[in-house]
């Protein structure tokens, strides 16, 4: 696979998200397959230095490299950890003979910049990596010929297009189509990327070394999504009606997509007032029948707790999205986390059944959100869909997506009249599976559904009948889970490489790709490695995991966690402790997973 990184790096409010996703747009169009990433975002709204990474290739990639080939340097942060706090700036990411594209602007001439880019600072360290500078002044062009420092990204987009041969036409076409062909924003930002296409032309820059063999790849009907929107997207294919969520870092996407979609389809979003009341409000929309899903991170989920028990215990089928950031607490809103493992296999009090998902990149999303809203109808039970930050808010080229493949079960439906004790509909009835038949309001023949919290005979009525309960525990907890450990539609752990490879990683969520490169790294030098990614994770596929691990030397489970969550789970579930075989590979520190990472790491 041949691939370019790119990594736009200045402060927020410098553009270089646009400018980043503008180059990815355009890259795509022309065939590539992209994948677009929050390198360094903090949690505030400007000032603060921000970083976006863009990687093209001539075959899907689903996470980033561990070098960049090109730095676009907006501001010094680029260069520097001028605050001294620690954090590695991008400079330090460039490969050996990498290109740097910084602004020669002077200080503060743009209002949004403390530091003049100055790479003699870092002189010893561009030396060392043989990096070629190309100065453009953004700022002073932005100023001088166009009256708005906003275009400073253009600028350079137009400079980049010009030394890694991209047509201009390309740019044009994605121009109109963000910003309406002929309006005042559309003309601003062609001229300002012409002023820096016709600058880089004139000072004869090229880099033939970095140009992807665009020409030889297959333009298709790709798309780019979010990890997010994937999900949103998959969910309202899949028949969800009903949302209601509270804004959270790294989930709000998903309710601002289904805000956008939704009611064009006749579906209801309600921001609620908390994570609480949203998780209470779909529990709601889902006993009037809607299919409904909420989404939350960290903090929100906590507050879901007392909600998904009583989906638990009033057997409604719910789906609650959970897009995990660094914690405890408010701990890292913008930045990786998987430490909320335990708690969504885990939490809620009592004893219920559950089914969580982890998908794997967005098409996999897509398609999973069908067994998610399936399977949370069949089983009456919340089904969690996990998954973190990286796979939330990076954006990935993703393959036509088919909602012709979706096929809707609502599980156990009545539509008229069912006899029951003293001619009331039982809701919660006995039977020989442990599923009831469920009925909406409105339901002919049935004049009254109750859904309790409290323990409840088959009518749902409040019981402490020692016998009733025992009962009703068997039936929402152990029929059910026998049920669903051997449904079909539970999506099974993808394996890559040779089965009878020594070395294997396990791993879920965004860690995929990264661990997916690093085993190909390990083959290409001669290391036999295959890799387990995990998309089931509750009920846990311990047959699988079992014999996977069986068949190797030595495992490493790979993830964004201090205490080991996932591999505490593989050894409870399907191992035991197996300290010699069984490894990890952690990262804590909010910085994305690569493939070097997990290799330095064994």
């Amino acid at each position: 696979m041949r691939s370019l990184q790119v990594c736009g790096a200045g402060r927020a409010g410098d553009g270089t998200n646009t400018n980043i996703s503008m180059l990815g747009q355009v890259l795509k169009d022309l065939g590539a397959w992209t994948f677009i990433w929050r390198e360094e975002v903090y949690s505030n709204i400007q000032t603060r230095d921000t970083a976006f990474g863009l990687r093209a290739a001539d075959a899907p990639v689903y996470g980033p490299d561990d070098q960049f080939d090109i730095l676009e340097a907006f501001d010094q942060g680029a260069f520097l950890d001028w605050t001294g706090e620690g954090r590695v700036p991008p400079l330090a990411r460039l490969r050996k003979g990498g290109v740097v594209l910084y602004d020669t602007s002077p200080r503060l001439e743009y209002p949004n910049t403390g530091h003049e880019v100055r790479p003699e600072q870092v002189e010893g360290e561009l030396r060392a990596r043989d990096a070629r500078l190309f100065g453009l002044p953004m700022g002073r062009m932005a100023k001088e010929q166009f009256g708005n420092y906003i275009v400073r990204g253009t600028i350079a987009l137009g400079a980049l297009a010009q030394m890694l041969g991209l047509p201009e036409e390309a740019f044009v076409r994605r121009f109109a189509r963000i910003f309406g062909e002929g309006s005042d924003l559309f003309r601003l930002n062609l001229e300002a990327f012409r002023a820096g296409l016709e600058h880089a032309r004139a000072e004869g820059w090229e880099l033939p070394d970095l140009r992807l063999p665009l020409s030889a790849l297959d333009g298709d009907e790709r798309q780019l999504l979010l990890g997010n929107e994937a999900v949103a997207l998959g969910a309202i294919v899949a028949g969800c009606r009903f949302y209601a969520g509270y804004p959270i870092t790294p989930a709000s996407e998903v309710l601002e997509y289904m805000a956008e979609k939704l009611p064009s389809l006749g579906g209801v979003v309600v921001q609620a007032d908390s994570e609480m009341a949203a998780a209470h409000h779909v529990i709601g929309g889902s006993l009037t029948g809607a299919r409904s899903m909420t989404a939350t991170s960290g903090p929100g989920f906590s507050l879901m707790q007392e909600a998904i028990s009583a989906a638990g215990m009033t057997e409604t089928p719910v789906v609650i999205v959970v897009s995990q950031r660094g914690g405890p607490a408010t701990g890292l809103p913008t930045k990786v986390g998987q430490e909320d493992l335990n708690e969504t296999v885990f939490g809620g009090h009592g004893d219920f059944a559950r089914i969580v998902l982890a998908p794997t990149e967005p098409e996999d999303a897509f398609y999973m959100m069908e067994k998610a809203f399936n399977l949370a109808d069949r089983y009456q039970c919340p089904v969690f869909v996990i998954y973190d930050q990286m796979f939330a808010q990076s954006t990935y080229t993703t393959p036509p997506l088919d909602p012709a493949r979706f096929v809707i079960d609502r599980g156990k439906v009545v539509a008229g009249p069912v006899n029951g004790h003293n001619g009331h509909y039982r809701r919660y009835a006995l039977t020989e599976d442990g599923i009831s038949p469920r009925a909406f309001p409105g339901t002919p023949g049935i004049h009254t559904i109750y859904a309790n919290t409290n323990e409840h005979t088959e009518e749902g009525y409040i019981t402490e009948e020692m016998v009733v309960r025992k009962a009703m525990v068997e039936k929402r907890v152990v029929k059910r889970m026998a049920l669903i450990q051997r449904d079909p539609d539970l999506p099974p752990p993808r394996l890559h490489g040779p089965a009878d490879a020594p070395i294997g990683f396990i791993a879920y969520g965004s860690t995929y790709g990264p661990v997916l490169e690093a085993v190909e790294r390990l083959a290409a030098a001669g290391q036999r490695a295959k890799f387990l990614a995990l998309r089931t994770i509750w009920p846990f596929p311990a047959r699988e995991v079992r014999r996977f691990v069986e068949r190797c030397r030595v495992v490493y489970v790979v993830e964004y966690s201090a205490t080991a969550q996932l591999k505490g789970l593989v050894q409870r579930e399907a191992t035991g402790p197996m300290p010699r075989k069984l490894r990890s590979v952690l990262r804590y520190d909010g910085r994305p997973m690569t493939p070097g990472y997990i290799l330095q790491s064994l």
